[in-house]
């Protein structure tokens, strides 16, 4: 297996649907931050577009949970796609690629100056077990550890609605998001069975280590199961 992250992993997480006629140049854009090491891309299908003619094959109600709690703690007045959200504490339409480039460039700066020493990351999977583990510091804070399962790739052939008649592919699809502890600095020791993620075997897995619930991201790892 292989795992990565850390401090310097950038975490963009984009809303869409397929539903929604202004999604495909953000999930193209999702695409190519997919395909960056130093970026973990994770894609969001949301449900509440689904009354307009097209059931999204994707969408998750947790996805569309975890978006109204953004925006929550990011102040803002509703949802919308295609939102795209840069560790946690920044977002932008999803269409915009300059702007989400330049944003993913100053979230990569913040966290090398503002790094915490000494935090380490384990997230490992031997069988079909996943460890992790994350080091202890001296600071106290509240922060959720997160375990995402998602799939590289998911290919649709939308049938109504907004984008009827076309086929769309989908990449590093959420399938699934669990709350697995809490870290308030003290050093965590964790391990999981895959069916404690969820119920499907997923391509890969993420690590989140966030703030309260969906404030700015700490750290994050990624972990490949193929």
């Amino acid at each position: 297996m292989v795992s990565s992250g850390g401090r310097n992993l950038v975490v963009v997480e984009l809303f869409t649907s397929q539903g929604c006629n202004l999604c495909p140049p953000a999930d193209k854009i999702l695409t190519e931050f997919s395909r960056q090491e130093n970026i973990l891309a994770l894609s969001y299908s949301v449900d509440y577009w689904n009354y307009l003619g097209w059931k999204d094959t994707l969408a998750k109600p947790e996805c569309t949970d975890r978006q109204k709690k953004y925006n929550m703690s990011l102040g803002k007045n509703g949802v919308y796609t295609p939102q795209m959200i840069i560790q946690g504490d920044h977002d932008v339409i999803g269409s915009r690629r300059d702007l989400a480039q330049e944003m993913v460039s100053k979230a990569r700066l913040h966290a090398t100056e503002h790094k915490l020493d000494g935090l380490e990351i384990t997230f490992d999977m031997t069988g079909d077990m996943i460890d992790l583990r994350i080091s202890a510091r001296e600071k106290e804070r509240q922060a959720t550890i997160w375990v995402i399962g998602y799939d590289h790739e998911r290919t649709v052939n939308i049938m109504g609605g907004e984008l009827g008649g076309q086929i769309r592919k989908y990449h590093n699809v959420v399938q699934s998001i669990k709350r697995v502890g809490s870290w308030t600095g003290e050093d965590v020791k964790l391990t999981l069975s895959k069916q404690d993620i969820g119920d499907g075997a997923y391509d890969a897995y993420a690590l989140l280590l966030q703030d309260e619930e969906t404030g700015p991201i700490i750290a994050a790892a990624k972990l490949n199961r193929k």
